[in-house]
Parts: C-alpha cells; structure tokens; sequence
C-alpha cells in the first residue's frame, strides 16, 4: 500500500460545471475525497473514489500527480463500482 499526502486538490470551474451535469455538487464531490472512501484503479493511472453520499453511491474519478489531486468527473457509481464496494466494506467490518 502506498500512502500520498496530498496537499492540494484542483477543482476546476469547467469540472464543477461538468459533474452538475450528473447531478454531483461540488461539496459531494469533495465528501468522496475527505472521507475513507474505497479506492479502485481506474483507466490510465486515474484513481476512482467510491463512497456514501447520503443515499447516493459516488464515485469520484481522479488523476493524483505527486501531491496533487485532480478531480476529473464525480456520477453515481455503476453496478461494477457499487459491487466492489460493497465487497470492500464487508471486509473491513
């Protein structure tokens, strides 16, 4: 396991407008990243933060470059992502 500090995380103004389009708010977003949420690989180095919003699963699709967290969209999680979730907090329950 390797452990990032990250001291800064971008959210940008064309990402915020982005993830409006999939009814996330920006403070949700950011729930997903201040929170213990699952961590799963995603697409080319991307990361995929998934957790409990209220009654929403999220994911929250990030790139981290050194100690920079960047948020590139943020949706409901899918069936794949949910399931994996759900296997991830039954262990460490």
């Amino acid at each position: 396991m390797v452990i990032v500090r990250i001291q800064k995380i971008i959210l940008g103004k064309f990402t915020a407008e982005h993830i409006k389009k999939h009814c996330v708010t920006t403070q949700e977003a950011e729930k997903v990243i201040y929170s213990d949420a699952v961590t799963l690989e995603g697409h080319s180095g991307k990361k995929i933060l998934v957790n409990k919003v209220g009654e929403r699963i999220l994911s929250v699709i990030v790139k981290i470059a050194g100690n920079k967290l960047t948020v590139i969209t943020a949706r409901d999680a899918d069936k794949t992502e949910r399931q994996e979730y759900y296997e991830k907090i039954k262990k460490t329950s």
